[in-house]
């Protein structure tokens, strides 16, 4: 860089300026205050250049430290789903293999009072037979049946609505998913 001092000095004039003034001629003032001014705004370009390039710097740095928190975050916000999808599809699969556990003791339980049914019946049957004496004993048999076909009828109800009830979740998985607790309902046999 050169300054107004080398530029008037003969054998310091180099590059454009040079070419724009032989040497061994010296600048009148008019020029000197010209060529000072212009000097004075390329210095302020080029600092401003400078703090305008330092700032952008700044935002780029800033930006990226964003988007490196943000994808942490997402990447967390991932992992934590994945969690929970896994607990989801082991609960699922826990549920389904209860509700199926469920489904045969009650098919097992029907079996039996189906049989216990045709067994009385056969004994109404036999006792019909019998002699009139005997009528207290169908009366009583028939009201065995009766009961039993009532039993039948709740334990069938009571299959259907609880597979109807069944949930899917365990109540832990359904407390984190939704944060209220998940009810399940107490399921009984009949005795």
């Amino acid at each position: 860089m050169h300054t107004l001092k080398d530029i008037e000095d003969k054998g310091a004039v180099g590059g454009l300026l040079g070419k724009q003034i032989p040497p061994g001629r010296r600048l009148d003032s008019n020029c000197k205050s010209e060529l000072e001014k212009a000097l004075r705004g390329s210095i302020k370009t080029a600092s401003n250049i400078a703090n305008d390039y330092k700032e952008l710097q700044d935002v780029c740095l800033k930006q990226k430290k964003d988007l490196v928190l943000v994808q942490a975050n997402a990447n967390k916000k991932i992992s934590q789903l994945n969690v929970i999808n896994t607990r989801l599809r082991s609960s699922e699969l826990s549920s389904h293999t209860e509700r199926k556990a469920e489904r045969e003791k009650y098919s097992a339980k029907i079996k039996s009072l189906k049989s216990l049914i045709k067994t009385l019946e056969k004994e109404a049957t036999l006792a019909q037979k019998a002699s009139f004496s005997d009528k207290i004993t169908i009366l009583s048999l028939e009201a065995k049946i009766i009961e039993l076909e009532g039993k039948l009828e709740d334990l069938k109800v009571e299959q259907e609505d609880s597979l109807l009830h069944t949930s899917f979740f365990d109540s832990d998985v359904v407390e984190e998913v939704t944060g209220t607790p998940g009810k399940q309902k107490d399921l009984k046999l009949p005795d």
